[in-house]
């Protein structure tokens, strides 16, 4: 997704799938032709733009980025954009950081100046707000309670994972452990829902819906463990509202959120809770966070 932002409102937006296969430079050719396409005429003073990594602060760098095609090497993001778009200012920053920046600004966290945003779509991405600042970090990975464990040993009889909050609530670590319960004999009917090809954010609703009980049970354990680390944040440096978002918590819906938010009000230290508000931004969130980076860059 590329938008035109001008004083801080949307005036034009284009979305381009992301490429499946290649490298980094059809992704970089994907974002040129998105930023040309709501900026034809060349009046943007600078780009900001969100990538699924830890960029290396301040460089404009992505290392190695697993869910990219090829991209198994430090890439100088910035640089290569910048030369391709007659050396526009482009500054470079987390796909998750800039969604929650958006968030804080614009969405579901304004008027609250300590929160965290967490996303569970593939993975499970979060973003950091200190004091009403993004942090990232020395080494841009402020927040990423995904790889945070929420328990004590590696997955083994219930699938694959090391024990990560992303081994239990991400969709690409939710079909793995799918896959294996059905392997292992357990009855479901998520892959009937979903057909041919990845299980996709909407086929865990339908599937919980209808009843299915191998989907109920995974998506509580995605709630509980989601709740787990929420607790774990706010513990740790006083958060005071958690805002989710991503495909899959948008696709559970309603009911998912208040099952994080009520375990994690059980979970709380010395009640020292905090609502869970849903993402309000959705697709355009990333991009629109993505232009205060321009005017806003990160805290270290």
């Amino acid at each position: 997704m590329a938008v035109l932002v001008v004083d801080g409102e949307i005036v034009a937006k284009a979305k381009r799938p992301t490429p499946r296969e290649g490298g980094p430079d059809d992704v970089i050719d994907t974002v040129v032709r998105a930023i040309k396409k709501v900026d034809p005429h060349s009046t943007a003073s600078a780009a900001g733009i969100g990538l699924p990594g830890p960029v290396i602060p301040g460089t404009g760098v992505l290392p190695a980025a697993p869910n990219l095609p090829g991209w198994d090497h430090d890439v100088a993001v910035g640089r290569l954009l910048s030369d391709r778009l007659d050396g526009l200012p482009v500054v470079v920053g987390n796909d998750v950081n800039v969604g929650t920046l958006a968030e804080h600004r614009y969405g579901a966290g304004v008027g609250v100046d300590n929160l965290l945003g967490v996303f569970a779509g593939t993975g499970v991405g979060a973003g950091l707000i200190l004091d009403g600042r993004l942090r990232q970090g020395p080494r841009g990975m402020a927040g990423e309670i995904g790889h945070t464990f929420v328990s004590f040993r590696d997955l083994v009889g219930d699938g694959p994972g090391r024990g990560e909050l992303e081994d239990y609530a991400g969709r690409n670590s939710l079909e793995r452990r799918a896959r294996y319960l059905l392997a292992e004999g357990e009855p479901t009917a998520i892959f009937d829902i979903a057909g041919e090809g990845r299980i996709k954010s909407r086929v865990w609703g339908e599937a919980v819906d209808a009843g299915d009980e191998m989907a109920k049970r995974l998506v509580d354990d995605a709630a509980s463990a989601l709740a787990t680390a929420m607790a774990t944040a706010i513990a740790l440096v006083d958060i005071e509202l958690i805002v989710l978002g991503g495909g899959l918590s948008e696709r559970l819906g309603d009911g998912f959120r208040a099952r994080v938010e009520q375990e994690l009000h059980e979970r709380a230290f010395a009640g020292t809770s905090a609502p869970v508000r849903a993402a309000r931004l959705g697709d355009t969130g990333g991009a629109l966070g993505a232009s205060l980076l321009v005017e806003e860059p990160a805290c270290g």
